[in-house]
């Protein structure tokens, strides 16, 4: 409703004060345009997939370098054996949908109006949901012009095989990283926040989480160092005899996600970069006595890191 106005009327409580209507007709109200998405945004177009891994710095992620995370490694180095060119985001547990690391998104597409004729709105983006774990693989498969082992042919087979890295390699790997007290600085580097007042709380939670999965895994009432590292040296042993002399496991052609799954730990063990305190690393001492595994270390990483052929 309009206001009254008029020789003998007060203005209405919606009327506008005759100064500030001056001032409009001088500086008219004008509607920008809305302010592009910044770059990082997961709603903006992406031409490439985005899989989101534990990373130490913005450089090494856009540099595609190996995560230092087993998990995030295995499904990065998966989507290079496939030949799927893949843009790696630097994340945290915090960030993920699932709570965990690595979730890929695919690329996002814009859909533009259908009609020539009708005004062209700013294009809506599709939307993607985050792909975790087997998904990643499927992607991966079909979406590879490279020919990928298929690990389905013998999956009881295969899951025995599995079991050693997971149940017998995977609780030294959190022991040496997690509980040493000489790893405590590459902890910190790696997963805890900068600040000193978060440190130790976060410290505190990560050690009692890696505690919990290695009794939890080893089914014991305590944890016995010396135990954990004898249990990983078998598997390494039993992955040795599997390996035997053939360039990938189980005879194939052409590496498949085992062989990316035992890449993720073999790689970082013996990684010189990686960081770990002294002597102390005795999964490396363990792993060098086992020649193959070490060369088919070096064979997937030449595989696909062509880029830094010859620095590890």
């Amino acid at each position: 409703m309009a206001a009254v106005t008029g020789p003998n009327s007060r203005p209405g409580w919606f009327a506008v004060p005759a100064p500030v209507r001056e001032l409009f007709k001088i500086f008219p109200l004008t509607t920008l345009p809305a302010d592009p998405l910044p770059e990082r945004s997961p709603e903006r177009t992406r031409p490439r997939p985005r899989l989101y891994v534990f990373a130490r710095s913005e450089e090494d992620a856009r540099s595609g370098r190996p995560s230092f995370n087993p998990q995030c490694l295995k499904w990065q180095t998966f989507l290079r054996i496939a030949g799927v060119e893949v843009d790696i985001v630097p994340s945290t547990n915090h960030a993920s949908p699932s709570g965990a690391l690595p979730f890929l998104l695919l690329p996002t597409i814009a859909q533009s109006s259908s009609s020539p004729t009708e005004p062209k709105p700013a294009p809506a983006l599709k939307p993607t949901i985050p792909l975790t774990g087997s998904k990643i693989e499927r992607y991966a498969k079909d979406h590879s012009y490279l020919m990928i082992s298929d690990d389905s042919f013998s999956s009881s087979r295969i899951e025995a095989y599995e079991a050693l890295l997971s149940q017998s390699l995977r609780p030294a790997w959190l022991h040496t990283l997690y509980l040493n007290p000489l790893n405590t600085p590459l902890l910190k580097t790696l997963y805890l926040p900068p600040s000193p007042i978060l440190q130790i709380p976060s410290l505190h939670a990560l050690r009692s989480a890696a505690t919990a999965e290695i009794l939890k895994t080893t089914r014991s009432s305590i944890i016995s160092p010396d135990q954990l590292l004898s249990d990983a040296t078998d598997a390494l042993r039993s992955l040795s005899a599997l390996l035997s002399d053939d360039e990938w496991f189980f005879g194939r052609p052409e590496p498949g996600l085992f062989d990316a799954e035992v890449f993720a730990y073999t790689y970082l063990i013996l990684d010189p970069e990686f960081g770990w305190a002294g002597d102390e690393n005795s999964l490396a001492k363990c792993l060098a006595k086992f020649g193959n595994l070490v060369e088919h270390r070096r064979r997937l990483y030449d595989r696909c890191w062509p880029e830094s052929r010859g620095e590890k």
